[in-house]
């Protein structure tokens, strides 16, 4: 899914892809720069969890920086990458997506848009960690209340099956679930929503495995 000589090169497809407003890319997420650096490696989407932390360890923070600015919806929704991170990148991108769908006509890209905003309200919370997002299907959240990386306990919430991303899933279900059930900072608790809310698929097994890739518990406790 990548091109080949590293966030810089990159760049050039992403910036069409992230947005239609172009301005918004090159003062909120940071203009591309030419780095003075060897290629780095493309976003390994298609590794284990494991692998990908290998790989965000081994950059620069300069070649981070240019991978949050320029894509910060792959590197939001990537299993394996440190929750600030994600939390970071997909904080970012939120907006640009609340715009592309603002943009758009009828119910479906509507009702997406009410829970996209319900969810920029809630992470207003402290506390509140936002792990994935997105628009395909039905919408996709991963929202957590207290950082995963460095609870000693993570609970994950899986909705019913055809819940959506709205409003009412926003601001009810998201924020009853996660206020009432962690405390922070010994634990954590997740709502885990995509367009395939089911425990049994790859895509739930891979998450866990990135959380248990990135969390540094049983590090600090030692």
């Amino acid at each position: 899914m990548t091109e080949n000589g590293g966030p810089v090169l990159y760049a050039q497809r992403r910036r069409k892809r992230l947005s239609r407003d172009v301005h918004y890319i090159q003062t909120e997420l940071g203009p591309i720069r030419t780095i003075p650096l060897a290629p780095s490696p493309d976003i390994p989407d298609d590794k284990c969890p494991a692998r990908r932390k290998d790989w965000w360890d081994g950059l620069s923070e300069e070649e981070r920086r240019e991978y949050l600015a320029v894509a910060p919806d792959l590197i939001g929704n990537l299993d394996g990458i440190p929750s600030l991170v994600r939390d970071a990148a997909n904080r970012a991108y939120l907006p640009v997506l609340i715009d592309s769908l603002a943009q758009q006509s009828g119910p479906e890209a509507r009702t997406k848009l009410e829970g996209l905003r319900a969810i920029e309200r809630t992470l207003t919370t402290p506390g509140m960690y936002l792990l994935g997002i997105g628009d395909e299907g039905t919408g996709r959240a991963i929202v957590s209340y207290g950082n995963p990386d460095t609870s000693k306990t993570v609970t994950t919430h899986v909705p019913d099956p055809g819940t959506k991303l709205n409003a009412d899933f926003a601001e009810e279900t998201l924020r009853l679930t996660l206020t009432t059930r962690a405390q922070p900072p010994s634990s954590a608790t997740i709502i885990w929503l995509t367009t395939d809310t089911d425990r049994e698929t790859p895509a739930y097994a891979e998450f866990l495995s990135g959380l248990s890739a990135t969390n540094t518990a049983d590090d600090q406790s030692s």
